[in-house]
């Protein structure tokens, strides 16, 4: 049986850890070419050394919030793979701006590696996708952009994505593009924040698990089947969805984590 994704160009940011590791793998896994983006040269090298077929895969080692990296990055996509049919945004996270009484500098950092990065990466690859007569693309949003459990930088920045995943969504939906988003919960995974916390804090993380639902943590691996259903032509019903992944942890997570 052929894998639909076979073939299939796709570009994944925030590639070599986490969430987007996993996706890496399952869609290498699955016969497609990939762009992969990450901002540590050392593990998109451990990444690359999984595949066997390296030549059909691209691979940049850069920060996308560096304006001129990003511009680099996609002329390069589009000069080798010309189009892509689907796009998965991980790139995300705090980014160090963790004071509450930041600048607006600050403020527009975290902006821009949440939601900014991907807005220019979707109006880049949007026009082919059209002429192409169609195409997905995924964010990754967050609990906290419901909750007021992280920095108001972090949380006004999902919050902002999700309003741009909304109303996006439903501009393109006409054009059988089919934006879409995941609202998960705390996970881990290789390389993500709590895979960190559980290092550093053992303690601290076994009491932050206890407060969850399930007293169990999920597993970025169990995202996996989401994505390729948003990543399919069977998304169209999700197109402009958040689909909220959280094991409903979203209220059960204390403030003060």
């Amino acid at each position: 049986m052929i894998d639909e994704f076979k073939g299939k160009k796709i570009l994944i940011t925030g590639a070599s850890k986490g969430l987007g590791l996993e996706i890496s793998r399952e869609f290498a896994n699955s016969g497609a070419s990939l762009a992969l983006v990450s901002r540590s040269e050392d593990l998109l090298k451990n990444l690359v050394s999984e595949f066997n077929n390296k030549s059909q895969h691209l691979f940049y080692s850069k920060d996308l919030l560096i304006e001129e990296n990003l511009k680099l990055v996609l002329e390069d996509i589009k000069k080798k793979f010309n189009n892509l049919d689907i796009i998965i945004h991980c790139i995300g996270g705090s980014f160090g701006k963790n004071d509450p009484l930041g600048s607006w500098e600050d403020f527009e950092y975290s902006l821009r590696g949440n939601l900014g990065v991907a807005v220019n990466i979707n109006k880049e690859f949007i026009p082919y996708m059209k002429k192409m007569g169609g195409g997905n693309i995924i964010h990754v949003s967050s609990v906290v952009s419901q909750q007021a459990t992280a920095s108001p930088f972090y949380c006004s920045a999902k919050s902002a994505l999700n309003g741009y995943i909304r109303s996006m969504g439903n501009f393109l939906a006409k054009d059988k593009i089919y934006l879409s988003g995941i609202i998960p919960g705390a996970f881990i995974a290789e390389g993500n924040a709590m895979s960190r916390f559980k290092f550093y804090k053992p303690e601290e993380y076994l009491d932050f698990v206890n407060t969850l639902p399930q007293k169990e943590m999920p597993h970025a691996l169990e995202y996996i089947e989401i994505i390729k259903l948003l990543s399919s032509r069977k998304a169209r019903i999700f197109a402009g969805s958040l689909i909220n992944l959280d094991s409903g942890q979203g209220l059960a997570i204390p403030s003060n984590i």
